[in-house]
């Protein structure tokens, strides 16, 4: 089966068709010991031999507000849990199901049936901390030694096939929370939440979308993880290469990195076929914006590295991009400004002095860091070339 092929919706009737409806298997996975010497024993026993559901569940709920602290509360909440499952009741079935893994946290039913109830509410966060949790307990069951003993291998053949069936529905839940997602962080932290659970998940197909990571907006470190694991799969990503070359250049470091990936990302742009899963519209803007983006740092770079020529190159190709963005005109016209300076002196050609008077002018009409350096630099144009 191509699971590529195959929309969120449909995959999600296919899992339904597998997944249990409620909660597993084995009834009473929490032993109970009763002391009929005390008052909470003789309600657990009161409970046990009450034959109508509406009655039971009245004394199981008297008992979590009476003996909440007791060893019997694991049981207590396992008997709520399927009444208020047939109930549809919801937000009681994520309170039981809390309550119980913070007696057992181990217990994977009640994972499942807290991970049942947010899908049923339709509440990304619930279903966000569910899913990874009801992932983790299904692996931890799945770790279970096969018995020696031939009378419990159904009863553990049975708990293995719901824990797998467990995993695999939190893996979708995952990817698909992933897909609908409109954050691009978001979508790339549950992508790699899944990935990190199981990097061969089927699933994974689903979180694949093009992806900007814009550090100005986003926690820098966690772009920057997201970025660099995504690189060892995908080298050709182009919002991979620009999120971790923009923080290196952030930064003044690792330039010659800088420089690689923002010549790689300009070999892409203009190569790279249009993504699956972005109009024509968008992708023709992304490739603006990057084009612009890369030219600049590696004109920049170039700058720094005294190759002048280069700097001059890129940086007049950055300028058809980048007008809309202050920050990186001003820099763009100062090394424009210092590299046609020194060309000037190196070439003997004072058509290149006139284009340093020019981009030094509009750097120092900016109010920038580089405005201070700007007039400095009409200062020696002045004095070596008698310019203004």
């Amino acid at each position: 089966m191509r699971f590529n092929k195959i929309s969120i919706p449909a995959l999600a009737l296919l899992l339904a068709q597998f997944l249990p409806a409620g909660a597993a298997l084995a009834a009473d996975r929490h032993k109970l010991d009763i002391d009929p010497e005390t008052q909470d024993g003789l309600l657990l026993q009161r409970i046990q031999q009450e034959p109508t559901r509406p009655r039971k569940q009245a004394l199981l709920e008297k008992y979590v507000v009476e003996y909440p602290k007791t060893v019997a509360m694991a049981w207590v909440y396992e008997q709520l849990l399927p009444i208020y499952m047939e109930a549809n009741q919801w937000d009681r079935v994520i309170a039981t199901a809390e309550g119980l893994l913070a007696v057992d946290p181990n217990d994977l039913d009640s994972a499942h049936d807290a991970l049942k109830a947010a899908e049923t509410l339709n509440n990304a966060e619930l279903r966000a901390k569910y899913a990874p949790l009801a992932w983790d307990l299904a692996s931890r069951a799945l770790e279970a030694p096969k018995p020696s003993n031939p009378d419990d291998l159904p009863d553990w053949t049975k708990q293995m096939t719901f824990a797998r069936e467990v995993r695999d529905y939190s893996e979708y839940t995952i990817a698909s929370l992933a897909a609908a997602q409109t954050d691009d962080l978001k979508r790339a932290e549950l992508a790699l939440l899944l990935e990190e659970r199981n990097p061969r998940s089927k699933f994974l197909v689903l979180t694949k979308k093009q992806t900007v990571i814009e550090l100005a907006t986003l926690n820098p470190q966690k772009a920057i993880q997201l970025a660099e694991d995504g690189l060892v799969k995908d080298p050709d990503n182009i919002d991979f290469l620009m999120t971790i070359a923009d923080h290196e250049m952030s930064l003044e470091r690792d330039l010659p990195r800088v420089l690689a990936y923002s010549l790689h990302i300009l070999e892409l742009v203009q190569a790279k076929p249009q993504p699956p899963g972005i109009t024509s519209y968008d992708w023709e803007k992304k490739k603006i914006k990057f084009t612009g983006w890369a030219s600049w740092m590696a004109g920049v770079v170039y700058g720094k590295q005294a190759r002048y020529g280069l700097s001059d190159r890129y940086l007049r190709v950055a300028l058809s991009y980048i007008g809309d963005d202050q920050r990186l005109l001003a820099a763009a016209y100062f090394y424009l400004g210092y590299a046609n300076y020194a060309l000037a002196g190196e070439l003997t050609d004072k058509g290149r002095a006139v284009d340093a008077v020019k981009f030094s002018k509009q750097c120092a009409d900016m109010d920038s860091p580089f405005r201070s350096l700007a007039l400095k630099n009409l200062e020696a144009l002045r004095n070596d070339y008698n310019l203004e």
